[in-house]
């Protein structure tokens, strides 16, 4: 069935009831990402407003609401900063409120170890010397759980549901706990495969939280090069033995590009709580994928998470000193608000 069909069909089931409605030949989905949200104040994450994550994670629940046609809304990971339970109880709590459903895939921070975190490096949670105790923490598993129905269906991190007549989502679970690296599973791999082969016909839009394909220059050496999974090229092998997998979507890298490679769109999306504060929306259409990142924060707040990027030891390491790497920096976070890339016409 090919993309267009799967729209017009989904046009007719949205239309059902509605005398004279013309079916619409558009999906609309929003993917957040890097929210970041905490219940405990103190909680940090190199570059993230954590302090200001429930704020960010209501205001995107809210736009999302107010939002016209938004079919479902994919959660990119590390929608927790540090998980513990009363974190991803409020975090859930906000959700609810979604009008659109949702799907999880989980990043490197929703876990009980944060990558780096053996000894307080990378997240500095409350429970320092003279400080409240930190919060308990919660396994993957219970994780995994306690979101069951949003994509998860058992005790995999990885699922398939069906989100729209026709139209399928696939999440990977690319993470490798305690590491910021990512790495799908040779059982993943297999399941993937059988798992598109039972999907052809069907358009599938993949989601992981590490990318697939290399999006920047830095991606190709040390500093980044935790962004791409270990082992991407045999997961694009996999994808490509199926002519339905028609995007790939990541979050890791906090910014908003893409590319398309063969017969596939690779789109990453931005962060909530790391600027631009921003979560993305994509429109789709039969020829075309158009995403859009939409920002949170005024002007003040803006300012503050630009500032904080630059002065970020993941960012600032890998950009030269001064208003030339700042700019760099600004740029490759902030300047690509909008984009179209041509789907493929090679669809099943």
């Amino acid at each position: 069935m090919r993309l267009r069909a799967v729209l017009l069909m989904l046009g007719g089931v949205v239309a059902a009831g509605c005398a004279g409605s013309v079916p619409r030949e558009r999906v609309t989905f929003a993917v957040v990402a890097g929210a970041y949200y905490s219940a405990a104040p103190d909680v940090k994450v190199d570059a993230a407003m954590v302090e200001h994550s429930e704020m960010l994670l209501k205001k995107t629940v809210a736009d999302l609401n107010a939002a016209a046609n938004l079919d479902f809304v994919i959660i990119g990971g590390d929608l927790l900063a540090r998980a513990d339970a009363m974190s991803l109880d409020r975090a859930k709590a906000i959700l609810v409120e979604l009008r659109a459903p949702y799907y999880v895939v989980l990043g490197e921070y929703d876990g009980p170890e944060p990558p780096g975190n053996a000894a307080g490096a990378g997240v500095n949670a409350a429970g320092a010397a003279g400080g409240p105790p930190a919060p308990s923490g919660v396994s993957r598993s219970t994780i995994i759980w306690a979101l069951q129905g949003r994509g998860f269906s058992g005790p995999e991190a990885y699922w398939c549901r069906e989100v729209l007549p026709g139209l399928v989502l696939v999440g990977l679970d690319t993470v490798t706990p305690g590491s910021r690296g990512g790495h799908v599973s040779a059982g993943q791999l297999a399941w993937l495969d059988q798992t598109l082969t039972a999907q052809a016909g069907k358009p599938v839009i993949v989601v992981g939280h590490h990318s697939l394909v290399p999006l920047h220059p830095l991606d190709e050496g040390s500093a980044w090069s935790h962004a791409v999974v270990d082992n991407a090229a045999a997961v694009r092998g996999v994808l490509e033995r199926h002519r339905n997998v028609m995007m790939v979507v990541s979050a890791h890298h906090h910014f908003s590009e893409g590319r398309v490679g063969g017969r596939t769109v690779y789109l990453a999306a931005p962060s909530v709580s790391v600027w631009p504060l921003a979560y993305y929306l994509v429109r789709l259409t039969p020829k075309e994928a158009g995403p859009m990142w939409v920002p949170l924060a005024d002007d003040d707040l803006s300012r503050q998470a630009q500032e904080r990027l630059l002065g970020s030891a993941e960012y600032r390491g890998v950009f030269p000193a001064g208003e030339g790497g700042d700019t760099a920096c600004v740029r490759l976070f902030g300047a690509k608000k909008t984009e179209v890339y041509v789907l493929p016409a090679i669809r099943p």
